[in-house]
């Protein structure tokens, strides 16, 4: 985060402690020079200035918009993780949208055999997903971008169970259920115990009684 995407790696402590780095208090270009001795440190990327203008882009970025920054996104990234754990739920998927903050992966609360071709549908979706592996949204990301990532994951879903690599409730269409069309005589349109719509027909065995049509 702090390198605004570029690698970089952040040693962070008591001032007592960080002089032994850059030697203390100095300013560059007059004739100060380090207050204490240094421990010599290295590395492929040490002040690599590319790197510490992004980081001091992203400081100032995030101290000039201040916890609200976080605090919009994180927000964002909940009701994108409950719209569609309740989605999931409602078509029977056994999938779990799983998240803290601003990160959130997919997990599979059962096992199926081609159940990771869901990331091939998000990528033929334009989405890229390492397979099975965490995801962040950033401050970058758009409202639309929220939305269309949202809308390839459910046809995405639906595509796999379609294909049956996924288990799931049937889609019903609207015309079965039309009330002024029964499927027998004396049918009525209500709801199973899953709280699905459903036909009933009267029990020829219990007077006043109805059971589900074909079932």
């Amino acid at each position: 985060m702090v390198g605004g995407g570029y690698p970089i790696g952040l040693i962070a402590g008591k001032r007592e402690y960080m002089d032994a780095l850059d030697g203390g208090h100095w300013n560059f270009g007059d004739d100060s020079i380090p207050t204490v001795g240094v421990t010599y440190f290295a590395g492929t990327f040490v002040r690599h200035p590319l790197t510490l203008a992004a980081a001091h882009a992203s400081l100032v970025h995030m101290k000039e918009q201040g916890p609200d920054l976080q605090r919009r996104l994180n927000e964002r990234v909940t009701a994108y993780a409950s719209e569609l754990n309740q989605f999931l739920k409602d078509v029977g998927a056994p999938i779990e949208i799983r998240h803290f903050s601003s990160l959130w992966r997919t997990a599979f609360l059962e096992d199926h055999p081609l159940q990771d071709l869901l990331f091939a549908m998000m990528r033929s979706r334009g989405v890229h997903i390492l397979d099975n592996f965490p995801c962040f949204f950033t401050t970058a990301h758009s409202e639309a971008d929220f939305q269309f990532i949202t809308k390839a994951y459910k046809e995405s879903v639906l595509e796999m169970q379609q294909a049956e690599f996924l288990p799931g409730k049937p889609v019903m269409q609207a015309t079965v259920f039309d009330a002024s069309r029964p499927p027998a005589p004396g049918a009525r349109l209500g709801r199973d115990r899953d709280g699905s719509p459903a036909w009933f027909v009267p029990d020829p065995d219990e007077q006043g009684k109805y059971r589900r049509y074909g079932g």
